[in-house]
């Protein structure tokens, strides 16, 4: 059984191990692309826009990624930033679990179509070619097209619509901090009224 929770600092052991074997495979097979530092830093200081949402078999961490609304500015028009959106950052996964992206795609999109409201795309930005593919033919993400970023890697910008899957928390459970979105805890925050009266 998997799990889907909100990383805190606390779980820092258990994330850089699981960033240092990804990278340390990925150098094995081709170019990392990255190095896992951002994801490190988030969990070191966690941003109130993030949520950092780790993927447990049991006790051992298998995935992690950051999950934000609204995608990067790089390559995404300002059309499609203006939709509602979130962004997948930072995607670490066990690299002795396959099918670990598939899962997770399942549980993103699922977790997003549940929610009070929901975003119209979850969005991504993919340096490396293979993943870009594997997402694409293995997962279900559309291409919308490649775009270089800030500092100049080509990505493939990716998309899929959420998806509601009955019965999926029996494969993967969501845990209880995870239930209220970004979206909707602002607005019960910048809803509450207070009458000076009262």
């Amino acid at each position: 059984m998997y799990s889907m929770l909100l990383l805190t600092p606390s779980d820092w052991d258990p994330l850089a191990d699981l960033v240092h074997r990804r990278t340390n495979h990925e150098k094995r097979i081709r170019n990392a692309a990255t190095d896992g530092s951002s994801l490190l830093r988030l969990a070191a200081d966690p941003q109130p826009d993030i949520q950092l949402i780790g993927m447990w078999e049991d006790d051992q961490l298998v995935g992690a990624f950051a999950l934000a609304e609204g995608p990067d500015a790089a390559g995404w028009t300002a059309d499609e930033r203006a939709e509602p959106s979130w962004m997948v950052r930072q995607a670490f996964t066990d690299p002795d679990h396959a099918r670990l992206g598939r899962l997770a795609t399942l549980w993103i999109g699922d977790y997003a179509a549940r929610q009070n409201t929901s975003p119209l795309w979850i969005r991504c930005a993919v340096p490396e070619p293979k993943v870009a593919w594997y997402l694409e033919r293995e997962c279900g993400w559309t291409l919308v097209r490649k775009a270089r970023d800030r500092v100049g890697y080509l990505n493939s910008l990716l998309q899929r619509a959420p998806e509601r899957i009955e019965h999926f928390d029996l494969l993967v459970t969501t845990g209880a901090d995870l239930t209220i979105d970004p979206v909707l805890r602002r607005a019960l925050l910048t809803s509450a009224h207070v009458d000076p009266k009262d």
